[in-house]
């Protein structure tokens, strides 16, 4: 009976080929599992076919090989050796001594495919996902016993303990390094000295991939001797930064002269580049941009190790980027929601938080209901009483306005001197925004003469006006100080109305009267003359 002879991390067993397919990846679902973060799920499948087995790549990262040579199928005849990752596994035929001739197999007559300049010696291509998952060894619970890492690795003994302890420090040192890194670029430079001590790279870039449009531009440049330097001075592989961020995989190339993705670009001639390593700088299923290093004139430069640190590396410093990100955004959300609650009511904030802060605030026509509260006597006030005194009291005035109009979605536009100017119907709409201004001033009124019954020391005499028609209403301002507000006739009336002679009482414009008239009494107060108006305006008080 055909066999394999499966060769891996220096033991061998065999495996009977009693199947007709024989499926061979890192997973347990496969007949053969190979745990090795090179070789891919699925990576490779022996096919009986007649007489005899053939074996087939399928469509891994790092590809298949038979006796060195990649394939995509293959005849299988004695003592051909097939290679996955760093596993060997012999084919050997049943009573079989010595490999025999190539047999005819039916339907297979073409030669495997070559791929130049992609031999396992001159490319590893992992990715993310892999690493990750062969990089995750555990020592958490060891740590949490009080084991040190010397124990672990005694614990664990071989070669692959201690390479795991070293990482291990490696990474807790650039974690504690990255964490105290007070800018975006202090994070980045200190990561690429702390990679320069442990890997043999000659020069490096990083790359930042711009979320909206996508294009990678150079952040920093980095090289050995002369420290930090201009990213025009370093040439690099588009095609290979491509896919490191578009397919998350993490690249070797071990001889870039060799590689037809790299001998496009004129520097790797110009500079001699002999070996090259690119990692996507990731974090979950998202990509920030690249780091890529390089070494001149010395192939096989970076090893398999190299790139699982490289990689580790890589999602510890996109891990600070996402902090740093989040940590903006909180600051630029909390900064926002500071300046919008106090305009709006905590739930036209909430909506607007929703919607992104500043959606919906855009200059636009619409119409809308203003309102003016007006303190009468103010100057009186303020002679009577010393200025903190006068301000005290026109804290509470604002305090009891403030409350009537959030009560009904209004929006505080403005704070003038001694008058409070509010805005319905926008920023958000609202279906019956005269009605509901009228019903603020209404609340406000009840609450002002609480107010001086309750304190007849300090009592206030107002005037409330109300106009509705059409405004500009958006963020107006230079971009350093920006604010929401509306212009228009409309306003202009409306703060005319709010001198009338009326005191404690509403005045409404002709528009807010044709749209409140069924739900409140109001009383005719005929055409009045308003300063800077031509013609008079007709009026009506809101009888309470």
């Amino acid at each position: 009976m055909p066999k394999l002879i499966i060769k891996q991390g220096g033991s061998s067993r065999d495996f009977p080929l009693t199947k007709d397919t024989i499926s061979i990846g890192r997973t347990p679902e496969n007949d053969i599992e190979l745990k090795d973060s090179l070789i891919s799920r699925k990576h490779t499948s022996i096919v009986k076919k007649g007489e005899r087995y053939v074996v087939y790549d399928l469509g891994s990262s790092n590809g298949t090989f038979v006796n060195r040579d990649r394939i995509e199928m293959k005849p299988l005849d004695n003592g051909d050796v097939i290679r996955v990752g760093d596993s060997e596994l012999q084919y050997v035929e049943d009573g079989a001594t010595r490999p025999q001739p190539p047999k005819a197999v039916p339907g297979f007559d073409r030669k495997p495919t070559e791929l130049p300049g992609n031999s396992s010696s001159q490319q590893i291509v992992q990715h993310v996902d892999d690493i990750a998952e062969s990089f995750s060894f555990d020592i958490t619970g060891a740590l949490s016993k009080g084991l040190s890492l010397r124990d672990i690795r005694g614990e664990a003994g071989g070669e692959k303990a201690a390479k795991e302890s070293k990482m291990f420090f490696i990474l807790f040192q650039v974690g504690k390094s990255l964490s105290s890194a007070n800018t975006l670029d202090d994070m980045l430079l200190t990561a690429v000295k702390l990679i320069f001590e442990v890997v043999n790279a000659e020069r490096s870039v990083i790359l930042m991939k711009d979320p909206q449009t996508g294009e990678a531009t150079t952040r920093q440049a980095y090289h050995r001797s002369r420290g930090v330097v201009d990213g025009k001075d370093i040439m690099i592989s588009r095609t290979i930064t491509s896919q490191v961020m578009n397919d998350r995989v993490s690249i070797i190339t071990s001889d870039a002269l060799q590689d037809p993705r790299f001998m496009a670009g004129l520097s790797i001639v110009q500079y001699n580049i002999r070996s090259a390593l690119c990692v996507p700088l990731w974090e979950g299923d998202r990509v920030y941009g690249v780091l890529y290093l390089d070494n001149l004139a010395k192939s096989y430069a970076f090893t398999k190790d190299d790139l699982e640190l490289m990689t580790a590396i890589a999602n510890l410093v996109a891990i600070r980027m996402k902090q740093e990100e989040t940590a903006i955004k909180l600051r630029r959300e909390e900064t926002l929601r500071s300046n919008l609650s106090k305009y709006h009511s905590p739930d036209h904030v909430k909506l607007l938080m929703e919607r992104g802060g500043d959606v919906g605030l855009e200059v636009a026509e619409r119409e809308v209901t203003v309102a003016f509260i007006d303190v009468v006597e103010s100057t009186r006030m303020a002679e009577a009483r010393n200025p903190a005194e006068v301000a005290a009291l026109l804290n509470e005035f604002f305090e009891m306005a403030t409350t009537a109009i959030f009560r009904h979605e209004g929006h505080v536009n403005n704070f003038i001197g001694d008058e409070v100017m509010a805005i319905f119907n926008a920023p958000l709409d609202m279906a019956d925004h005269a009605a509901q201004a009228v019903r603020a001033c209404s609340d406000f009124l009840g609450e002002l003469k609480k107010h001086n019954e309750a304190h007849p020391e300090r009592t206030f005499k107002v005037r409330c006006a109300i106009n509705t028609g059409p405004v500009v209403a958006g963020n107006v301002g230079a971009a350093a100080h920006i604010k929401y507000t509306v212009l228009g006739d409309t306003v202009n009336v409306a703060a005319r109305l709010s001198k009338t002679p009326q005191v404690n009482s509403i005045v409404v414009g002709e528009r807010t009267y044709e749209k409140v008239k069924g739900v409140f009494k109001t009383k005719d107060l005929g055409e009045m003359a308003l300063k800077g108006k031509e013609k008079p305006q007709h009026a009506y008080e809101i009888l309470l």
